[in-house]
């Protein structure tokens, strides 16, 4: 196994932006009441993933986050009296250190960061199989995570994912945010309401007054960030295409998953996802309009049948996927 991770010296904002994401995922924090749709989607995910996990397994959770999809998984497999040694990897350090902080005290756990540096000190994102230490996977999950994936990296992770797995080995992901002929007229992608806000959000008055206040260029490079938080999605056929070109086949099966209001305030208001409000100042300001967009962007879901009163719908597409032989 590889050397692992530990966190290190975050700020207080790194470390509130982590514990509100796992806020947004469990109620209160507490792991027996995870959000529903939180709930629904791992569960479609894990059904896909466990008829590979058996005593002695490895499994990857690529794009760990603050640990939900493995929670979940642990939760199962428990209650199965079923060990795995299980590796968690992910990129950020404010939701990875909740994950650490949250199963750090299992020996069948294990971090790594999957970024580092190269010998210019440029940041960079590691390989897989140095983050095994050349070990091979039974199984590589990922959850709500390739579609974050620039384009032009998909095929690269892929052929990684490919050349980390055992002979039978599988790959299962998910994602609510890619586009799909498979998405009813009914339900929308997971993260067209934040996209929503921030469009709603782009023209506001305060915020223009602020960006006014920057150099042309920095408010430009400012809006581009911004644009990249909740980026507009790729069809699925992009995903396919890499994994297949690494030599997987591939099963495709779909589920509509409901986002209560609630939670989906919870989750916008996640402070790293919140700077889609940006240059609103933090708190009270930034909060209240983002709650006040939302709210607009959820009532125009309702007329346009992706939303009732209670809840949205969003649209999940579950990969499943072995070598060719």
């Amino acid at each position: 196994m590889a050397s692992g991770w530990t966190p290190s010296t975050l700020t207080p904002h790194e470390v509130g932006d982590g514990l509100a994401y796992h806020l947004a995922l469990y109620h209160d924090g507490d792991l027996a009441r995870p959000a529903g749709w939180h709930a629904d989607s791992v569960r479609h995910l894990l059904e896909i993933a466990l008829p590979h996990i058996k005593e002695g397994s490895l499994v990857v959770d690529y794009g760990a986050g603050t640990g939900g999809s493995a929670i979940e998984l642990l939760k199962l497999l428990d209650a199965a009296d079923i060990s795995i040694q299980l590796v968690l990897i992910d990129p950020l350090v404010s939701w990875f250190s909740q994950a650490y902080n949250i199963l750090n005290h299992r020996d069948d756990v294990h971090f790594e960061l999957s970024i580092g540096k190269d010998a210019e000190g440029k940041t960079v994102f590691r390989e897989l199989d140095d983050m095994l230490d050349g070990r091979k996977a039974d199984v590589i999950i990922s959850s709500s995570t390739l579609h974050l994936v620039p384009v032009r990296a998909l095929p690269d992770l892929c052929r990684q994912f490919a050349d980390s797995l055992n002979p039978g080995g599988a790959l299962v992901w998910d994602s609510g945010d890619v586009e799909s002929e498979l998405r009813p007229a009914t339900a929308a992608c997971l993260h067209d309401p934040y996209r929503g806000v921030r469009e709603h959000l782009r023209d506001d008055d305060a915020r223009q007054a602020l960006l006014a206040k920057l150099a042309a260029e920095d408010a430009i490079r400012a809006e581009r960030r911004l644009d990249y938080i909740f980026p507009v999605p790729f069809g699925i056929e992009v995903v396919l295409e890499a994994i297949e070109s690494a030599g997987f086949n591939s099963e495709v099966t779909d589920h509509v998953v409901g986002f209560d209001v609630e939670d989906a305030e919870r989750f916008v208001l996640v402070p790293r996802l919140a700077e889609i409000a940006a240059p609103l100042i933090e708190g009270g300001q930034r909060d209240n309009a983002i709650r006040e967009a939302l709210s607009l962007v959820l009532a125009r879901m309702q007329l346009e049948g992706t939303a009732s009163e209670a809840e949205y719908r969003s649209h999940w597409v579950y990969g499943h996927h072995s070598l060719s032989k």
